[in-house]
């Protein structure tokens, strides 16, 4: 009987791996893993051999602790839920319901308006302008607005280099490698130029007594922050108006990088 028993069990395992070796494996599988009985040697295997898509936050390793679920698969997932963040840092947007990545765009030029500076009690003030071309962003949204951040900062950067586990590599999206959070991003409304065609934002301002650099704080757009794994943020807006925005860092800019590109968006009528 007991063999009866043990054969029926493999070939429910079997036939449960074969039929989901493809599946995505996320917090619910696991949990239903353990209801079904897997011990955690099946689960570790199967977590390890398939694409996973865990949800890190606590609310939900607490349903994780809940459902049983032993302490070294939470910190299995933990670990796969981080090397999955590495692959794809950067900013996301929603589009027809998929996720489209929102690459930088540089800066094709900075002007300043030193021929129409104003003498106001004795003090010449001027303004920085960063320059973009084209009126519009070819990155156009849909309503609802939603963007994801995705950060890797167990990345360090040493000597223009960024390192991985001791590993030097080139350094590619910075930003995200540098920063931990979008609160370390301003969001600007652009100004729209029509006659120059271009897209223009301040970001500094110089006098005889004093320069500031980077975006005056009263022209920093609200967005709402919500984290829904390790490193990874969704970021919503209670009202956005039609109009040219961007998102810029605004963070410390590690040695020998330099802070010449915005992540601009249009949200049309």
């Amino acid at each position: 009987m007991k063999h009866l028993k043990y054969y029926f069990g493999l070939i429910f395992i079997i036939t449960f791996t074969v039929t989901y070796a493809q599946e995505l494996i996320t917090n619910e599988s696991v949990i239903q893993m353990v209801e079904l009985g897997f011990d955690d040697a099946v689960i570790i295997d199967k977590i390890n051999s398939s694409d996973v898509k865990f949800d890190t936050t606590i609310t939900e390793l607490s349903k994780l602790k809940k459902a049983n679920v032993s302490s070294e698969i939470i910190s299995l997932i933990m670990r796969k839920s981080r090397h999955n963040t590495k692959s794809r840092t950067g900013i996301y947007y929603l589009k027809d319901g998929k996720q489209k990545h929102l690459p930088p765009s540089v800066f094709s030029g900075s002007s300043s308006n030193s021929a129409a500076q104003k003498l106001v009690s004795g003090f010449i003030n001027s303004k920085k302008r960063a320059v973009l071309p084209r009126t519009r962003s070819n990155n156009v949204l849909t309503r609802p607005l939603e963007f994801t951040f995705v950060f890797d900062p167990s990345v360090t950067e040493v000597n223009n280099l960024q390192t991985t586990q001791g590993n030097p590599t080139g350094l590619l999206n910075w930003w995200f490698r540098t920063a931990s959070s979008p609160n370390e991003f301003v969001l600007v409304k652009l100004t729209v130029k029509e006659r120059k065609n271009t897209r223009q934002v301040i970001i500094g301002k110089k006098s005889w007594v004093s320069s500031q650099d980077g975006i005056d704080p009263k022209f920093a757009l609200p967005f709402n922050i919500e984290e829904i794994e390790a490193n990874k943020f969704k970021v919503t807006f209670d009202s956005l108006e039609p109009g040219e925005y961007a998102f810029l860092y605004q963070g410390q800019v590690p040695q020998g990088r330099t802070n010449q590109s915005v992540f601009d968006f249009s949200v049309p009528n």
